[in-house]
């Protein structure tokens, strides 16, 4: 009588083990690589958010323009900044937190007509938003909106005169050029994950008038 060759029940059992902890281990493997990946483009996509807001807050700081422009009641406004506090709002409000006139309206054609336009720095429903209208003076219709960072809160834009900020331009009256431009603007907010972001925009010297 012989041994027929084979695998015993323990022996079935105990490879049945291994298989079973060699799979969890790789799953485990497998979904903490997922996770660490997840996490490197959620950090890479805040990177990048920051950075845009940066340059364009730069980029209008830099082309500021000191002039007076018109609402759509005709009335004359001035000097250029208007600003606003973003703190309390709710689900669905928007809130502008900085307009202003700037220089650098794209002119391919050599259009006969201005190079200014309006730009406008909002809280829309959590996000902040970046708003152009390529009319400077009554800027009526939709704006070009771009959505430059989600879910911020305690939104706050700061101007700096001489060595101090101060939560608000200077203006003057209605038509007035002479009040002074900021030497800086300051741009600060809590990201989704809370934590503090802050945006400093150098004014040149000598922002000069339309």
């Amino acid at each position: 009588m012989t041994r027929e060759a084979g695998f015993t029940l323990v022996e079935a059992l105990a490879a049945l083990l291994v298989f079973a902890i060699a799979g969890a281990l790789s799953t485990g493997l497998i979904i903490s690589a997922l996770d660490g990946r997840a996490r490197q483009e959620a950090a890479a996509e805040r990177l990048a958010s920051m950075q845009i807001v940066r340059t364009l807050l730069r980029e209008d700081a830099s082309q500021l323009v000191m002039r007076p422009y018109r609402t759509q009641d005709g009335a004359l406004r001035g000097p250029t900044l208007d600003q606003a506090r973003a703190a309390g709002l709710g689900r669905g409000e928007m809130h502008e937190l900085l307009s202003l006139t700037r220089r650098g309206r794209a002119n391919p054609d050599g259009a006969p007509r201005s190079r200014l336009h309006r730009v406008a720095w909002r809280v829309e429903d959590g996000a902040l938003v970046r708003a152009v209208w390529t009319d400077p003076d009554a800027p009526d219709g939709a704006p070009a909106r771009r959505v430059l960072a989600d879910a911020v809160s305690d939104v706050e834009i700061d101007f700096l005169y001489g060595r101090a900020w101060r939560p608000d331009p200077v203006q003057g009256r209605p038509g007035d050029t002479s009040a002074p431009a900021p030497r800086a603007v300051r741009l600060r907010y809590l990201d989704d994950l809370g934590r503090a972001v802050e945006h400093v925009a150098v004014i040149p010297a000598g922002a000069p008038p339309s």
